[in-house]
């Protein structure tokens, strides 16, 4: 299976249902240009599953496996508590 790359512009969402930190990012970032990829047919089944999470540690350079995985301009950011910290920091420049 093919697994679809995070953009070089703007917010990647790698998401998958029920998820609530998922919603939170979706939420948080509604003003600005994203993309979602919906992870739900990635983690079908356990081959899969470990096929993707080696794509994206192959991406980052490093273990992960919670949702969910926000890249922004394609470099890797964190889940929601990180977006939501550099987004916030993100804004309050853009400000000044």
């Amino acid at each position: 299976m093919e697994f679809e790359k995070p953009s070089e512009v703007g917010y990647t969402i790698y998401s998958k249902s029920r998820c609530p930190f998922c919603t939170k990012a979706k939420v948080l970032l509604e003003e600005e240009p994203y993309t979602i990829i919906d992870c739900d047919m990635y983690l079908v089944d356990d081959t899969t599953k470990q096929q993707f999470l080696l794509f994206i540690e192959n991406i980052i350079g490093k273990e992960y496996r919670t949702f969910p995985m926000i890249f922004k301009d394609g470099e890797f950011i964190g889940g929601f508590t990180e977006t939501k910290v550099y987004y916030d920091k993100e804004r309050a420049f853009n400000t000044i």
